[in-house]
């Protein structure tokens, strides 16, 4: 039996991975008033402490989330059961450059057009950062939420899909509900620069919103321009952004995609090396699959998308600049831009929103065109001018080396790419919800020896608490607040997969946020311990039920 919130608990006998790379050490843990309050060996027991024997397990921090999208989920799924059964007990949310506010009336269909891919079932009914934390803080959240706001919907607020540079005016616009966000409690800006309005912004307007976010002690989270043959274009990119701006840089699930770009993270790396040794805040993040997930949308030429969705689809009506559209994504752009890879065998559709076409769900493009006996490129055409942008894809491009190379790198932390997610959502949606903190301790750490474990919780738990400024989170110490996973190492393994991944981890025993037990020998507790933690000056404030 755990403790209640404000009461005292002692892990009794467990292996202690503090969350600083420090090798595992048997320690016990004590916990009082939601508060780490000692470590060491022979405890003896508070009175009135709750006691949990952990002997041979491992405790160690609660992981923190750098990137995720539980934005436009957590209102239908607030136990976030796909995570904090991992061990998750905080989530970064509004990664991407996509997040459900800035809303501005008259453009808020733009915005549900363009994150229908996510599933989310959202009201709408907040206009801004501020009013959307509220919201969450009503819901019964299980796990800790740090907020970005992102670029995408901040353009989308101030000038709709337009593809263009904004006037004076609009970047003022910008500009503000940047500094908005960030007084309402937001911890950066996010930019997503494959996805449409987003990458019709050209650097000088990323420099100025990325040198707000800055001066309010922010940092600029990047899904590059391009995770192709173009990496290292787009990774000079970001770095000048982060440079002129004065932001941390943060490079989002760090990859490279196409079999013909394999190999490009070595350079990637040693150009990111560079720009650290010469003082920049760089750090990465990264999730352990071979395979990426994203809106179908992010395979289509961005011209198509100019006006949101609907335009597209009226677009993709036309037969003349439907055949433009089909010659660019086979042949490539014509103006010198790189080539955007389009390997149909590869895209899986993981759901169609609409919930028409159902009998597509986990089958690929290439299959499927194949039965319709059409060719690949029309079948896809045919999916977005009749679906819109309610599809979301699973994409294997992702070679085994780059996984391994990047995730040995000392500045990268392992983060989803997910959502909160339940089995009865459906669809064949990315294992990585589920699975991605379980198969790095799992597969990666105790069967392949790629990282140790100490290592491996370190990229989970103290790597990105830096990134967000969370002093008190991060790591096992007197005086830590008590966010805790006891996890067994020989048997902790993800069991989510491609087919199947509507399925939780195992060997995850108990979580605890703020030293109330949530998950319980892999059962939610239903304790209502997760709050907004809103950024204030140097730290993070948390409101209490």
């Amino acid at each position: 039996m755990a403790s209640e919130r404000g009461g005292s608990l002692l892990l009794r006998g467990g292996r202690v991975i503090d969350g600083s790379g420090a090798p595992i050490r048997v320690a016990d843990v004590a916990v009082r008033d939601g508060a780490v309050t000692d470590v060491g060996p022979g405890l003896l027991t508070p009175s009135g402490a709750a006691v949990v024997d952990v002997t041979g397990l491992v405790v160690a921090p609660g992981f923190i989330d750098l990137h995720t999208h539980c934005d436009f989920t957590l209102p239908q799924y607030p136990r976030a059961d796909s995570m904090v059964r991992q061990g998750v007990t905080t989530i970064v949310t509004g990664n991407c450059g996509s997040t459900p506010y800035p809303v501005d009336a008259g453009r808020a269909g733009l915005l549900r057009d363009s994150t229908a891919h996510l599933g989310s079932r959202l009201e709408w009914n907040w206009r801004d950062a501020g009013g959307y934390a509220d919201m969450l803080d009503l819901l019964p959240l299980s796990l800790n939420v740090v907020m970005l706001v992102g670029h995408t919907s901040i353009r989308i607020a101030a000038m709709g899909f337009e593809r263009r540079l904004p006037t004076d005016i609009e970047l003022a616009v910008m500009r503000r509900f940047v500094s908005d966000a960030m007084e309402q409690g937001c911890a950066g800006l996010s930019s997503g620069l494959i996805y449409s309005p987003g990458s019709y912004a050209e650097i000088a307007e990323l420099v100025a919103l990325a040198t707000v976010a800055a001066e309010h002690g922010g940092f600029y989270a990047t899904h590059m321009r391009n995770e192709g043959p173009a990496l290292l274009a787009a990774v000079e990119e970001a770095l000048t952004i982060a440079s002129s701006s004065g932001a941390g840089l943060q490079l989002s699930h760090h990859k490279v995609l196409g079999r013909r770009n394999w190999g490009l993270t070595e350079r990637s790396l040693a150009r990111i090396a560079e720009a650290q040794a010469a003082g920049m805040d760089v750090l990465l993040d990264q999730y352990p699959y071979d395979a990426t997930s994203t809106t179908l949308t992010a395979l289509l030429p961005t011209w198509v998308l100019e006006g949101g969705v609907a335009k597209m689809r009226d677009r993709l009506h036309d037969d003349q600049i439907r055949a433009a559209a089909r010659l660019e994504m086979l042949d490539g752009p014509t103006d010198g831009r790189p080539k955007r890879d389009f390997e149909p065998e590869t895209v899986t559709i993981a759901s169609i929103h609409s919930g028409r076409r159902d009998g597509f769900t986990g089958r690929n493009i290439a299959d499927l065109a194949r039965a319709e006996g059409c060719e690949p490129v029309d079948l896809f055409l045919d999916l977005l001018r009749d679906e819109g942008g309610g599809i979301e894809v699973v994409i294997a491009a992702i070679g085994e080396d780059d996984i391994r190379r990047v995730m040995r790198n000392p500045s990268v932390a392992v983060a989803s790419d997910g959502w909160t997610l339940s089995p009865e959502a459906g669809g064949t949606p990315h294992p990585r919800s589920y699975g991605t903190f379980a198969r790095v301790l799992g597969h990666y750490s105790r069967d392949e020896s790629v990282i140790p474990i100490e290592e491996a919780v370190r990229k989970m738990t103290s790597l990105p608490a830096r990134r967000l400024g969370l002093t008190d989170r991060g790591c096992v110490r007197p005086g830590a607040r008590a966010d805790l996973v006891v996890f067994d190492p020989s048997t902790v393994i993800d069991r989510a997969t491609y087919q199947q991944p509507h399925r939780f981890c195992g060997g995850v025993h108990h979580v605890f946020i703020e030293g109330t037990e949530v998950i319980r020998e892999g059962i939610d507790t239903g304790a209502m311990t997760g709050a907004v933690l809103r950024r204030q000056g140097e730290g993070f404030a948390r409101r209490g039920r």
